[in-house]
């Protein structure tokens, strides 16, 4: 049941050049969504507010806080398989309040996105209140 993702029977070619500019578009990714995050905070707040409504949605996010993989969240939650847990996970996904992530391990883990993680932390703290 662990998710990770399958390698191909294919040769696989990487790049010293290629994972540097891969790393840099991903900082400046996460550069885009820190301002973005920090200039809009009261309109990404209202935003999660209002896409984070149900107990169990928000007691995910405060689960994901650090990066989980789908057992662990079905068995942290007592989900009684992957596609319980999927019901919870795929709004939140579609949303960008969490994102699915590959480990160097091939594990998929799923963790807060860089616009959730960068709201203040007294704004994440009263958006999870209640959350078990």
């Amino acid at each position: 049941m662990t998710e990770k993702r399958r390698k191909k029977d294919s040769l696989e070619v990487s790049s010293q050049t290629l994972q540097d500019e891969l790393v840099a578009i991903k900082d400046r990714l996460s550069a885009i969504e820190t301002i973005q995050s920090i200039s809009n905070a009261q309109v990404v707040r209202k935003y999660v507010e209002e896409h984070l409504k149900t107990p169990r949605g928000k007691a995910i996010m405060k689960e994901c806080a650090e990066p989980r993989t789908k057992d662990q969240l079905v068995s942290h939650f007592d989900f009684k398989s992957s596609q319980a847990l999927d019901h919870h996970l795929r709004p939140l996904l579609k949303d960008d309040l969490l994102l699915r992530r590959v480990e160097e391990d091939g594990a998929i883990v799923y963790e807060w996105s860089n616009l959730f993680r960068r709201l203040h932390h007294s704004a994440i703290t009263s958006i999870l209140k209640g959350a078990k």
